[in-house]
Protein backbone atom coordinates (compact mmCIF):
# COMPACT_ATOMS: atom_id res chain seq x y z
CA UNK A 1 0.00 0.00 0.00
CA UNK A 2 1.48 3.50 -0.92
CA UNK A 3 0.00 6.68 -0.19
CA UNK A 4 1.87 10.04 -0.56
CA UNK A 5 4.26 10.43 1.91
CA UNK A 6 5.01 6.28 2.41
CA UNK A 7 6.54 4.09 -0.05
CA UNK A 8 5.99 0.62 -1.65
CA UNK A 9 6.96 -2.29 -0.28
CA UNK A 10 8.02 -3.63 -3.38
CA UNK A 11 11.83 -2.60 -4.89
CA UNK A 12 10.34 -2.00 -7.98
CA UNK A 13 7.38 -0.28 -6.62
CA UNK A 14 9.76 2.29 -5.34
CA UNK A 15 11.79 2.73 -8.48
CA UNK A 16 10.79 5.79 -9.96
CA UNK A 17 9.53 4.69 -13.71
CA UNK A 18 10.12 0.83 -12.93
CA UNK A 19 12.99 -0.70 -15.35
CA UNK A 20 10.45 -3.03 -15.97
CA UNK A 21 7.98 -0.27 -18.04
CA UNK A 22 10.96 1.34 -19.35
CA UNK A 23 10.71 0.86 -23.38
CA UNK A 24 14.62 0.75 -24.55
CA UNK A 25 14.83 2.56 -27.92
CA UNK A 26 16.86 0.74 -30.79
CA UNK A 27 20.57 1.65 -31.22
CA UNK A 28 20.49 3.41 -34.64
CA UNK A 29 18.42 6.41 -33.15
CA UNK A 30 21.17 7.07 -30.64
CA UNK A 31 24.47 6.32 -31.83
CA UNK A 32 26.54 5.85 -35.18
CA UNK A 33 29.14 6.98 -37.19
CA UNK A 34 28.04 10.30 -37.83
CA UNK A 35 27.29 10.61 -33.87
CA UNK A 36 31.16 9.38 -33.18
CA UNK A 37 32.95 11.72 -35.45
CA UNK A 38 30.94 14.74 -33.99
CA UNK A 39 32.26 13.62 -30.44
CA UNK A 40 35.57 13.02 -31.79
CA UNK A 41 36.18 16.50 -33.60
CA UNK A 42 34.21 18.15 -30.42
CA UNK A 43 36.82 16.68 -27.87
CA UNK A 44 39.70 16.91 -29.93
CA UNK A 45 38.78 20.94 -30.27
CA UNK A 46 38.15 21.64 -26.82
CA UNK A 47 41.22 18.86 -25.52
CA UNK A 48 38.89 17.45 -23.06
CA UNK A 49 40.23 13.97 -20.99
CA UNK A 50 37.39 13.21 -18.92
CA UNK A 51 33.92 12.67 -20.45
CA UNK A 52 30.39 12.00 -18.61
CA UNK A 53 27.86 10.11 -20.89
CA UNK A 54 24.56 11.07 -19.98
CA UNK A 55 21.88 8.80 -21.25
CA UNK A 56 18.18 8.62 -20.56
CA UNK A 57 16.72 5.70 -19.50
CA UNK A 58 15.58 4.11 -22.36
CA UNK A 59 18.93 4.54 -23.73
CA UNK A 60 21.44 3.71 -21.30
CA UNK A 61 21.25 -0.36 -22.37
CA UNK A 62 23.28 1.20 -25.10
CA UNK A 63 25.67 2.88 -22.86
CA UNK A 64 28.96 0.41 -23.18
CA UNK A 65 28.62 -0.12 -26.52
CA UNK A 66 29.26 3.93 -26.81
CA UNK A 67 31.68 4.19 -23.65
CA UNK A 68 34.22 1.63 -25.77
CA UNK A 69 33.85 3.40 -29.20
CA UNK A 70 34.81 6.81 -27.80
CA UNK A 71 37.43 5.41 -25.42
CA UNK A 72 38.83 3.76 -28.90
CA UNK A 73 39.22 7.11 -30.39
CA UNK A 74 42.73 8.18 -31.07
CA UNK A 75 42.76 11.72 -29.89
CA UNK A 76 45.81 11.89 -28.83
CA UNK A 77 45.43 10.95 -24.94
CA UNK A 78 43.42 8.48 -23.14
CA UNK A 79 40.15 9.43 -22.21
CA UNK A 80 38.05 8.45 -19.22
CA UNK A 81 34.83 7.67 -20.05
CA UNK A 82 32.30 7.22 -17.48
CA UNK A 83 27.68 6.80 -17.42
CA UNK A 84 25.81 8.93 -15.09
CA UNK A 85 23.60 6.70 -13.41
CA UNK A 86 21.00 8.89 -12.51
CA UNK A 87 20.20 12.88 -12.89
CA UNK A 88 20.05 15.24 -9.92
CA UNK A 89 17.04 16.87 -11.96
CA UNK A 90 15.25 15.35 -15.25
CA UNK A 91 16.98 13.31 -18.15
CA UNK A 92 16.40 16.72 -20.29
CA UNK A 93 18.23 18.43 -18.31
CA UNK A 94 22.45 18.87 -18.65
CA UNK A 95 23.46 17.08 -14.61
CA UNK A 96 26.42 19.61 -14.00
CA UNK A 97 26.45 18.32 -10.57
CA UNK A 98 26.40 14.73 -11.31
CA UNK A 99 29.38 15.19 -13.62
CA UNK A 100 31.36 17.37 -11.50
CA UNK A 101 31.45 14.95 -8.69
CA UNK A 102 34.12 12.79 -10.86
CA UNK A 103 35.88 16.42 -12.33
CA UNK A 104 34.39 15.95 -15.67
CA UNK A 105 35.73 18.49 -18.10
CA UNK A 106 32.96 17.61 -20.65
CA UNK A 107 29.46 16.02 -20.72
CA UNK A 108 28.03 14.45 -24.01
CA UNK A 109 24.43 14.35 -23.80
CA UNK A 110 21.97 11.79 -25.54
CA UNK A 111 18.41 11.75 -26.14
CA UNK A 112 15.73 14.59 -25.98
CA UNK A 113 17.27 17.77 -24.37
CA UNK A 114 15.46 21.16 -23.29
CA UNK A 115 18.68 23.36 -24.71
CA UNK A 116 18.88 25.19 -21.58
CA UNK A 117 22.61 26.98 -21.40
CA UNK A 118 24.40 25.56 -18.96
CA UNK A 119 27.46 27.82 -17.81
CA UNK A 120 29.99 25.45 -15.69
CA UNK A 121 30.82 21.98 -18.18
CA UNK A 122 31.12 22.02 -21.88
CA UNK A 123 28.01 20.31 -23.34
CA UNK A 124 27.48 18.75 -26.97
CA UNK A 125 24.17 17.49 -27.38
CA UNK A 126 23.08 14.05 -29.25
CA UNK A 127 19.56 13.84 -30.28
CA UNK A 128 17.32 11.19 -31.06
CA UNK A 129 17.47 10.25 -35.06
CA UNK A 130 13.77 9.47 -35.61
CA UNK A 131 13.00 8.79 -39.50
CA UNK A 132 10.06 10.79 -40.85
CA UNK A 133 8.15 9.26 -44.06
CA UNK A 134 8.75 12.45 -46.40
CA UNK A 135 5.96 11.59 -48.60
CA UNK A 136 2.97 10.97 -45.46
CA UNK A 137 4.44 14.85 -44.12
CA UNK A 138 4.42 16.33 -47.59
CA UNK A 139 0.69 14.83 -48.08
CA UNK A 140 -0.82 16.13 -44.71
CA UNK A 141 0.98 19.65 -45.70
CA UNK A 142 -0.84 19.24 -48.71
CA UNK A 143 -4.16 18.50 -47.48
CA UNK A 144 -4.62 21.49 -45.17
CA UNK A 145 -2.35 23.96 -47.79
CA UNK A 146 -3.84 23.53 -50.78
CA UNK A 147 -2.66 26.84 -51.85
CA UNK A 148 1.19 26.04 -52.03
CA UNK A 149 2.05 29.73 -52.20
CA UNK A 150 0.36 29.94 -48.18
CA UNK A 151 3.21 31.24 -45.64
CA UNK A 152 3.53 28.84 -42.47
CA UNK A 153 6.48 27.92 -40.47
CA UNK A 154 7.63 24.44 -38.93
CA UNK A 155 8.92 23.91 -35.89
CA UNK A 156 9.51 20.30 -34.57
CA UNK A 157 11.03 17.84 -31.55
CA UNK A 158 14.42 17.77 -31.86
CA UNK A 159 14.33 14.52 -32.72
CA UNK A 160 13.42 15.18 -36.03
CA UNK A 161 15.83 17.71 -36.90
CA UNK A 162 18.30 15.59 -38.98
CA UNK A 163 15.08 14.42 -40.75
CA UNK A 164 13.77 17.69 -41.21
CA UNK A 165 17.01 19.21 -42.54
CA UNK A 166 17.21 16.72 -45.31
CA UNK A 167 13.92 17.08 -46.13
CA UNK A 168 13.89 21.04 -46.85
CA UNK A 169 14.85 21.46 -50.03
CA UNK A 170 12.00 19.37 -50.93
CA UNK A 171 9.87 21.00 -48.53
CA UNK A 172 10.53 24.53 -49.60
CA UNK A 173 10.51 22.97 -53.55
CA UNK A 174 6.80 22.41 -52.76
CA UNK A 175 5.88 25.14 -50.50
CA UNK A 176 7.76 28.22 -51.76
CA UNK A 177 7.04 30.53 -48.94
CA UNK A 178 7.39 27.45 -46.04
CA UNK A 179 10.05 28.03 -43.38
CA UNK A 180 11.86 25.93 -41.23
CA UNK A 181 12.82 26.71 -37.47
CA UNK A 182 16.63 26.58 -36.67
CA UNK A 183 18.16 25.46 -33.13
CA UNK A 184 19.79 27.98 -31.65
CA UNK A 185 23.78 26.87 -31.43
CA UNK A 186 25.98 26.36 -28.58
CA UNK A 187 26.99 30.05 -28.50
CA UNK A 188 23.84 31.64 -29.67
CA UNK A 189 21.64 33.41 -27.67
CA UNK A 190 17.92 31.99 -28.90
CA UNK A 191 15.24 34.61 -29.50
CA UNK A 192 12.22 32.32 -28.17
CA UNK A 193 13.07 28.92 -25.73
CA UNK A 194 15.67 27.31 -27.87
CA UNK A 195 14.68 28.64 -31.52
CA UNK A 196 16.20 31.29 -33.73
CA UNK A 197 13.50 33.35 -35.61
CA UNK A 198 14.93 36.08 -37.91
CA UNK A 199 13.66 39.82 -37.36
CA UNK A 200 12.13 39.60 -40.74
CA UNK A 201 10.42 36.42 -40.11
CA UNK A 202 6.65 37.22 -39.22
CA UNK A 203 5.66 33.93 -37.24
CA UNK A 204 2.96 35.52 -35.27
CA UNK A 205 1.05 36.31 -39.02
CA UNK A 206 0.86 33.05 -40.04
CA UNK A 207 -0.20 29.14 -39.02
CA UNK A 208 2.72 27.13 -37.84
CA UNK A 209 3.27 23.34 -38.17
CA UNK A 210 5.19 21.23 -35.28
CA UNK A 211 6.57 17.81 -36.26
CA UNK A 212 6.35 15.46 -32.81
CA UNK A 213 4.15 14.21 -30.20
CA UNK A 214 2.02 16.13 -27.83
CA UNK A 215 4.37 16.64 -24.65
CA UNK A 216 6.02 19.47 -22.88
CA UNK A 217 8.23 20.57 -26.21
CA UNK A 218 4.80 20.96 -28.14
CA UNK A 219 3.42 22.50 -25.30
CA UNK A 220 5.78 25.44 -24.74
CA UNK A 221 6.47 26.37 -28.30
CA UNK A 222 3.23 27.06 -29.05
CA UNK A 223 1.73 28.82 -25.42
CA UNK A 224 5.74 30.79 -26.13
CA UNK A 225 5.00 31.66 -29.84
CA UNK A 226 2.64 33.58 -31.21
CA UNK A 227 0.87 32.14 -34.43
CA UNK A 228 -2.36 32.35 -36.20
CA UNK A 229 -3.22 28.98 -35.05
CA UNK A 230 -0.79 25.52 -34.61
CA UNK A 231 -0.91 22.04 -36.35
CA UNK A 232 0.27 18.56 -34.32
CA UNK A 233 2.06 16.24 -36.82
CA UNK A 234 2.98 13.23 -34.65
CA UNK A 235 5.22 11.61 -37.25
CA UNK A 236 5.64 8.79 -35.19
CA UNK A 237 2.15 7.84 -34.79
CA UNK A 238 1.89 7.93 -38.67
CA UNK A 239 -0.12 10.29 -38.36
CA UNK A 240 -1.72 11.65 -42.15
CA UNK A 241 -3.42 14.62 -41.05
CA UNK A 242 -2.44 17.78 -38.84
CA UNK A 243 -4.79 18.39 -35.68
CA UNK A 244 -5.23 21.92 -34.91
CA UNK A 245 -4.74 22.88 -31.29
CA UNK A 246 -4.62 26.40 -29.50
CA UNK A 247 -3.73 25.14 -25.70
CA UNK A 248 -4.34 28.69 -24.59
CA UNK A 249 -7.76 28.93 -25.63
CA UNK A 250 -8.87 25.57 -25.25
CA UNK A 251 -7.05 23.94 -22.26
CA UNK A 252 -8.95 23.83 -18.94
CA UNK A 253 -5.24 24.26 -16.85
CA UNK A 254 -5.01 27.95 -17.71
CA UNK A 255 -8.15 28.64 -15.42
CA UNK A 256 -5.93 26.47 -12.71
CA UNK A 257 -3.12 28.43 -13.01
CA UNK A 258 -5.39 32.01 -12.64
CA UNK A 259 -6.33 30.42 -9.20
CA UNK A 260 -2.50 30.02 -8.70
CA UNK A 261 -1.98 33.36 -8.82
CA UNK A 262 -4.13 34.66 -6.85
CA UNK A 263 -3.47 32.62 -3.85
CA UNK A 264 -0.11 33.75 -4.61
CA UNK A 265 -1.05 37.64 -4.35
CA UNK A 266 -2.95 36.44 -0.29
CA UNK A 267 0.07 34.73 0.64
CA UNK A 268 2.33 36.25 3.35
CA UNK A 269 5.28 33.52 3.15
CA UNK A 270 6.82 32.29 -0.18
CA UNK A 271 8.63 29.21 -0.55
CA UNK A 272 11.23 29.54 -3.42
CA UNK A 273 12.36 25.96 -4.31
CA UNK A 274 15.24 26.08 -6.71
CA UNK A 275 15.42 22.94 -9.54
CA UNK A 276 18.30 23.74 -11.04
CA UNK A 277 21.71 24.54 -9.82
CA UNK A 278 23.18 25.07 -13.37
CA UNK A 279 20.92 27.00 -15.68
CA UNK A 280 22.28 30.06 -17.08
CA UNK A 281 20.02 33.53 -15.32
CA UNK A 282 18.56 31.05 -12.12
CA UNK A 283 20.59 33.06 -9.64
CA UNK A 284 19.05 35.89 -10.99
CA UNK A 285 15.98 35.00 -11.14
CA UNK A 286 16.11 34.04 -7.44
CA UNK A 287 17.22 37.39 -6.89
CA UNK A 288 14.27 39.10 -8.10
CA UNK A 289 11.64 37.33 -7.04
CA UNK A 290 12.94 38.09 -3.23
CA UNK A 291 12.83 41.57 -4.00
CA UNK A 292 9.64 41.64 -5.68
CA UNK A 293 8.22 39.58 -2.56
CA UNK A 294 9.72 41.82 -0.14
CA UNK A 295 8.56 44.93 -1.66
CA UNK A 296 5.07 43.15 -0.25
CA UNK A 297 6.10 42.37 2.79
CA UNK A 298 5.91 39.00 2.20
CA UNK A 299 8.86 37.01 3.53
CA UNK A 300 10.97 34.45 1.62
CA UNK A 301 12.05 31.02 1.89
CA UNK A 302 14.85 29.24 -0.03
CA UNK A 303 14.63 25.60 -0.94
CA UNK A 304 16.85 23.31 -2.36
CA UNK A 305 15.39 20.15 -2.65
CA UNK A 306 16.84 17.90 -5.89
CA UNK A 307 14.23 16.17 -7.43
CA UNK A 308 10.70 18.07 -6.00
CA UNK A 309 8.25 15.75 -5.00
CA UNK A 310 4.75 16.02 -2.66
CA UNK A 311 6.11 14.97 0.04
CA UNK A 312 9.22 17.06 0.52
CA UNK A 313 7.25 20.01 0.33
CA UNK A 314 4.84 18.92 2.17
CA UNK A 315 7.39 18.80 5.29
CA UNK A 316 7.17 22.96 5.13
CA UNK A 317 3.34 23.52 6.21
CA UNK A 318 3.82 26.95 7.37
CA UNK A 319 4.71 28.39 3.63
CA UNK A 320 1.45 29.54 1.76
CA UNK A 321 3.00 29.41 -1.36
CA UNK A 322 5.88 27.58 -3.89
CA UNK A 323 7.45 29.04 -6.74
CA UNK A 324 9.64 26.27 -8.95
CA UNK A 325 12.44 27.54 -10.64
CA UNK A 326 13.84 24.93 -12.87
CA UNK A 327 13.29 23.77 -16.70
CA UNK A 328 11.21 25.03 -19.50
CA UNK A 329 9.75 21.69 -19.26
CA UNK A 330 9.17 20.87 -15.81
CA UNK A 331 5.18 20.19 -15.50
CA UNK A 332 5.32 19.21 -11.89
CA UNK A 333 3.84 22.64 -10.65
CA UNK A 334 0.52 21.41 -13.03
CA UNK A 335 0.09 18.10 -10.61
CA UNK A 336 -3.14 18.72 -8.15
CA UNK A 337 -1.60 16.81 -5.25
CA UNK A 338 0.30 19.16 -3.05
CA UNK A 339 -0.92 20.34 -0.19
CA UNK A 340 0.25 24.33 -1.28
CA UNK A 341 -0.01 26.21 -4.66
CA UNK A 342 3.04 25.46 -6.74
CA UNK A 343 3.57 28.00 -9.44
CA UNK A 344 6.08 28.83 -12.09
CA UNK A 345 8.85 31.83 -12.10
CA UNK A 346 6.09 34.02 -14.65
CA UNK A 347 2.77 33.49 -12.78
CA UNK A 348 4.81 34.70 -9.78
CA UNK A 349 6.02 37.36 -11.63
CA UNK A 350 2.29 37.97 -13.07
CA UNK A 351 1.03 37.91 -8.99
CA UNK A 352 3.80 40.38 -7.74
CA UNK A 353 5.24 41.67 -10.07
CA UNK A 354 2.54 45.44 -10.03
CA UNK A 355 3.52 46.19 -14.24
CA UNK A 356 1.56 43.02 -14.69
CA UNK A 357 -1.40 45.01 -13.24
CA UNK A 358 -2.46 47.09 -16.23
CA UNK A 359 -5.48 46.04 -17.84
CA UNK A 360 -3.56 47.14 -21.12
CA UNK A 361 -1.40 44.74 -20.73
CA UNK A 362 -1.65 41.49 -23.22
CA UNK A 363 -1.54 38.64 -21.31
CA UNK A 364 0.62 35.99 -22.61
CA UNK A 365 2.36 32.11 -20.84
CA UNK A 366 6.03 31.31 -20.83
CA UNK A 367 7.54 28.47 -19.38
CA UNK A 368 10.91 30.20 -19.24
CA UNK A 369 12.03 31.83 -16.73
CA UNK A 370 14.70 34.07 -18.29
CA UNK A 371 12.31 35.45 -20.51
CA UNK A 372 10.84 37.56 -16.90
CA UNK A 373 14.61 38.77 -16.92
CA UNK A 374 15.46 42.54 -18.33
CA UNK A 375 17.28 40.55 -21.32
CA UNK A 376 14.02 38.51 -21.67
CA UNK A 377 10.88 39.26 -24.23
CA UNK A 378 8.48 39.55 -20.88
CA UNK A 379 10.52 41.77 -18.97
CA UNK A 380 8.39 44.05 -17.03
CA UNK A 381 9.89 46.87 -14.80
CA UNK A 382 8.53 46.11 -11.35
CA UNK A 383 10.34 49.09 -9.86
CA UNK A 384 8.98 51.37 -12.53
CA UNK A 385 6.04 52.16 -9.61
CA UNK A 386 5.84 54.63 -6.41
CA UNK A 387 6.40 52.36 -3.92
CA UNK A 388 4.87 54.93 -1.27
CA UNK A 389 1.48 54.54 -2.61
CA UNK A 390 -0.40 51.80 -1.23
CA UNK A 391 -2.76 49.45 -2.99
CA UNK A 392 -5.94 48.37 -1.34
CA UNK A 393 -7.08 45.17 -3.34
CA UNK A 394 -10.32 42.52 -2.80
CA UNK A 395 -9.06 39.22 -2.68
CA UNK A 396 -10.98 37.23 -5.02
CA UNK A 397 -10.34 33.80 -2.89
CA UNK A 398 -11.42 35.01 0.37
CA UNK A 399 -13.45 38.24 -0.36
CA UNK A 400 -11.58 40.00 2.07
CA UNK A 401 -9.86 43.27 1.41
CA UNK A 402 -6.49 43.24 1.06
CA UNK A 403 -3.94 45.31 2.05
CA UNK A 404 -1.32 46.01 -0.08
CA UNK A 405 2.30 47.92 1.36
CA UNK A 406 4.80 49.46 -1.37
CA UNK A 407 7.53 49.44 0.58
CA UNK A 408 10.83 50.74 -0.65
CA UNK A 409 14.24 48.58 -0.74
CA UNK A 410 15.63 50.06 2.01
CA UNK A 411 12.41 49.35 4.10
CA UNK A 412 11.37 46.17 2.78
CA UNK A 413 11.88 43.31 5.05
CA UNK A 414 14.36 41.00 5.05
CA UNK A 415 14.32 37.29 4.91
CA UNK A 416 15.95 36.78 7.96
CA UNK A 417 16.22 39.69 10.77
CA UNK A 418 15.75 39.99 14.49
CA UNK A 419 15.58 43.82 13.71
CA UNK A 420 12.30 46.01 14.38
CA UNK A 421 10.91 46.59 11.08
CA UNK A 422 9.03 49.35 9.28
CA UNK A 423 5.51 47.80 7.80
CA UNK A 424 3.88 50.80 6.73
CA UNK A 425 0.67 52.96 8.46
CA UNK A 426 3.17 53.50 11.25
CA UNK A 427 2.98 49.71 12.69
CA UNK A 428 6.42 48.32 13.74
CA UNK A 429 6.78 44.82 14.60
CA UNK A 430 9.61 42.48 15.12
CA UNK A 431 9.59 40.15 11.94
CA UNK A 432 11.86 37.05 11.93
CA UNK A 433 11.21 34.04 9.39
CA UNK A 434 13.85 31.79 11.04
CA UNK A 435 11.63 31.78 14.38
CA UNK A 436 8.83 30.07 12.12
CA UNK A 437 10.62 26.95 12.11
CA UNK A 438 12.77 27.44 15.19
CA UNK A 439 9.38 27.52 17.53
CA UNK A 440 8.63 23.81 16.18
CA UNK A 441 8.43 21.15 19.11
CA UNK A 442 10.34 18.73 16.66
CA UNK A 443 13.15 20.09 14.53
CA UNK A 444 15.14 16.89 13.17
CA UNK A 445 18.02 14.82 14.25
CA UNK A 446 19.63 16.68 17.64
CA UNK A 447 23.61 15.83 17.97
CA UNK A 448 23.21 16.48 21.10
CA UNK A 449 26.92 16.86 20.77
CA UNK A 450 28.73 16.32 24.72
CA UNK A 451 25.63 15.27 26.30
CA UNK A 452 25.26 12.44 26.63
CA UNK A 453 28.12 9.44 27.74
CA UNK A 454 30.12 7.36 25.32
CA UNK A 455 28.14 4.35 24.47
CA UNK A 456 29.73 0.88 24.20
CA UNK A 457 30.51 0.10 20.65
CA UNK A 458 28.55 -3.20 20.03
CA UNK A 459 28.94 -5.65 17.06
CA UNK A 460 25.76 -4.89 14.38
CA UNK A 461 24.08 -8.04 13.14
CA UNK A 462 24.74 -9.69 9.92
CA UNK A 463 23.28 -11.52 6.86
CA UNK A 464 20.63 -11.36 4.83
CA UNK A 465 17.49 -9.27 6.44
CA UNK A 466 15.09 -12.28 6.21
CA UNK A 467 17.38 -14.50 8.59
CA UNK A 468 20.59 -12.54 10.31
CA UNK A 469 23.72 -14.79 11.13
CA UNK A 470 23.74 -13.49 14.86
CA UNK A 471 19.86 -12.53 15.38
CA UNK A 472 18.51 -13.41 18.98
Amino acid sequence: MTSAFSSGDSIAENQAGASGNVERISLEYVWGADQLRRCQAWIEQRQLQRIALQLPDEALCHSVRIASDLQELPVGQKLLVFVLGDTSYGSCCVDEIAASHANADGIIHFGHACLSKVVRIPTLHIFYRYPVQEDVLLQALSERFQDRSSPFSIFYDVAYEHALMRLKERLVECFPNAWIAQLAQADEKPDVLCWKIPHERSVSEHPAVYVGQHNLSFFNSSVAIAARGWYLLDAKAGKVKLEQNDELQEAKWMKRRNYAILRCRDATSLGIVVGTLSFDGYLEVVDRLQRMAKARGVRTYLFSVGKVNVAKLANFSDIECFVLVGCPENDIFLSRDFYRPLLSVFEAEIALNPGWRDPQTEMKYTTNFLDVLPSGRLYRDDQDHEYEQEETDVSLITGKIRYIPRLAEEQAVPATTQEVALKGRNEVASISSADTFANRSWQGLEQRLGQDAPAVIEEGRAGLPIKYENDP
